[in-house]
């Protein structure tokens, strides 16, 4: 093989690994990892703090209005009920800095919905990561 050709192949490898279905994707630096696979939890209370499980769970990227997990309760029959937020398979559908997630739920006695909204950051980075907002949401 030509010796002239070896740059020349590796510069075009490496340039159509910055593109994937003809949109260019950023490239992330390269760092060390480590193994553990990373849950964001959420948890709804009644309007005297038990913990519940409620109706209609959904948790959707306000940037991309794309649903990260709906129907999301961890473990149903569990006490404390626990919802997945989003979760390291979820990197790519995140920003660096962190995306706005609103996440709702219904209570299945008092049939009220309630909204909430949490910034989660992914895309480059190991794992997900709540950036701010609340743990829980109140109902009335």
């Amino acid at each position: 093989m030509n010796k002239k050709l070896i740059p020349l192949i590796f510069a075009a490898v490496l340039f159509s690994s910055c593109f994937h279905d003809g949109v260019e994707q950023p490239a992330c630096a390269t760092h060390n990892c480590t193994k553990e696979f990373v849950t964001l939890y959420f948890k709804f209370v009644d309007k005297n703090g038990n913990p519940i499980a409620v109706d209609g769970y959904k948790a959707v990227n306000l940037r991309t209005n794309k649903t990260l997990h709906d129907n999301g309760l961890i473990v149903p029959g569990v006490y404390p009920p626990s919802y997945s937020i989003a979760n390291d398979a979820d990197l790519v559908n995140l920003s660096d800095n962190g995306d706005d997630v609103a996440i709702s739920g219904t209570d299945p006695v008092s049939n009220q919905t309630k909204t909430a909204v949490v910034k989660v950051s992914g895309g480059c980075n190991c794992h997900v990561a709540k950036v701010s907002g609340p743990d829980q949401l109140q109902f009335d």
